[in-house]
């Protein structure tokens, strides 16, 4: 019996998609999926570049 409960946290383990845990709750609140105590590291990485594409457009407006 036990070794059934083992296989199936490893499947489940296997198919989670790529999230890590949070560590503050900055990130649960701005970060992809918002309110979620995970991060999907593909959304960070998206919103860090989202970001990082304001800013510079910001910062070109400002500086002509």
């Amino acid at each position: 019996m036990f070794e059934l409960v083992a296989e199936a946290y490893r499947r489940i383990d296997e198919t989670r998609p790529l999230v890590r845990p949070t560590r503050n709750q900055f990130e649960v609140i701005f970060f992809p999926p918002f309110g979620d105590p995970e991060v999907h590291v593909p959304s960070e990485l998206g919103a860090y570049v989202v970001t990082g594409l304001t800013l510079n457009g910001i910062v070109e407006l400002l500086d002509d």
